[in-house]
């Protein structure tokens, strides 16, 4: 007789080789739909914020502002962690030398881009606020985060939430401001290198010195199973409730301690509290104040305005995974958008016509002339 062999085990799962994907499984589908759905409503709320003002005509915030101001860009680098996860390796990270190279030559190739856009920008006197640039940046300050576990990076995404606002902020009150108006362009990178490296570090819109924040929670995100139902439950009640604490706290503040006032006194000089009601809890104050380290607006670049925008682009997210999973066990038509490759460009060029129909000011007055 024939001796019995004991069963074979099967093979443990070991990370694909470097510049190789894995086959994807039956839950790849929902998942990446659900990536494409969110970087669309992230473009569409650029989109928005960019056409619409943040302040109506009675002083009142707009809706385009109430919904979309801060958080749609917040999404769109958060998204770009995301996919930065999925193009090295997934929850299986192989951080070698070629997907880092091919991570470092996009970065001067999207600034180019960026630096270019600021031409549009500036002739039409649009003033955007075009993040390409800081994008840019924040790719190489994502090269040695690419081989950190979920835990690390989530760990260092809150770290740096809370502490990086205040240094951009202590920082920006001992550096001279850039002198050229606008957005930065390829003429102002040969002409004033180091005004420029300020605008983007510190002082502008998007400050790479604290938005890796976003980076460092979209690769902990990509590197978990966003084809599980529990984690698109986590990512969305989760980080919804941590939305919701930081805007919350930021209002405690705001309002226990004369925050708005604080705020009107110093950037809004001669103008009547009425008028500024709003526009200090919806825009931040030029002059440069403690006190608007606890503001919630918009691009405010403070602890609570980082906290609250990744929460909520992370819990956008978190619900459309969920969506989409949905859509899918009732056998709803779901069609993915392609590629990767195909999809990066597709947002490279909705981004890229963003400036091209924003309304200038001098089109604004034709529309509202009491704007």
């Amino acid at each position: 007789m024939r001796a019995l062999r004991p069963p074979r085990r099967p093979p443990s799962p070991t990370p694909p080789a470097e510049g190789h994907r894995a086959p994807a499984d039956h839950r790849d589908k929902p998942r990446i739909i659900g990536v494409d759905a969110a970087r669309g409503l992230a473009l569409l709320g650029m989109f928005a914020v960019h056409v619409f003002t943040p302040l109506d005509s009675d002083a009142s915030p707009s809706v385009a502002w109430m919904v979309a101001g801060g958080r749609s860009a917040a999404t769109f680098v958060v998204l770009t962690g995301v996919g930065l996860a999925f193009t090295t390796g997934g929850r299986h990270p192989v951080p070698g030398r070629t997907v880092k190279a091919a991570t470092a030559v996009r970065a001067p190739l999207i600034g180019l881009v960026g630096l270019l856009l600021g031409y549009v920008s500036n002739a039409a006197d649009l003033d955007v606020g075009v993040i390409l640039p800081c994008y840019a940046l924040l790719f190489l300050l994502a090269l040695p985060l690419l081989g950190l576990r979920p835990r690390t990076l989530a760990c260092a995404a809150l770290g740096i939430a809370v502490v990086a606002p205040i240094i951009v902020h202590a920082a920006a009150g001992r550096l001279l401001a850039p002198r050229f108006d606008g957005d930065p362009t390829l003429t102002h990178v040969f002409t004033d290198l180091i005004a420029v490296a300020v605008d983007l570090l510190v002082v502008g819109d998007y400050p790479a010195a604290a938005w890796p924040t976003c980076i460092c929670a979209g690769l902990a995100i990509g590197r978990l199973d966003l084809g599980s139902a529990r984690v698109a439950v986590q990512l969305f009640g989760g980080r919804l409730a941590l939305a919701a604490g930081a805007w919350f706290a930021s209002s405690l503040w705001l309002f226990r301690l004369g925050g708005p006032r604080q705020l009107w006194q110093a950037g809004y000089p001669g103008t009547h509290w009425h008028e500024a009601h709003d526009a200090v809890l919806w825009d931040t104050p030029d002059r440069p104040t403690w006190w608007s380290l606890i503001s919630r607006a918009p691009h405010s670049t403070t602890p609570f305005d980082m906290l609250h925008t990744l929460g909520a682009a992370t819990a956008l997210l978190g619900a459309l995974l969920l969506l989409t999973r949905a859509a899918r066990s009732r056998a709803l038509p779901l069609h993915e958008t392609g590629p990767p490759e195909s999809g990066r460009a597709v947002r490279m060029t909705g981004y890229s016509g963003n400036p091209n129909i924003t309304p200038s000011e001098y089109q604004w007055k034709m529309i509202n002339p009491q704007i």
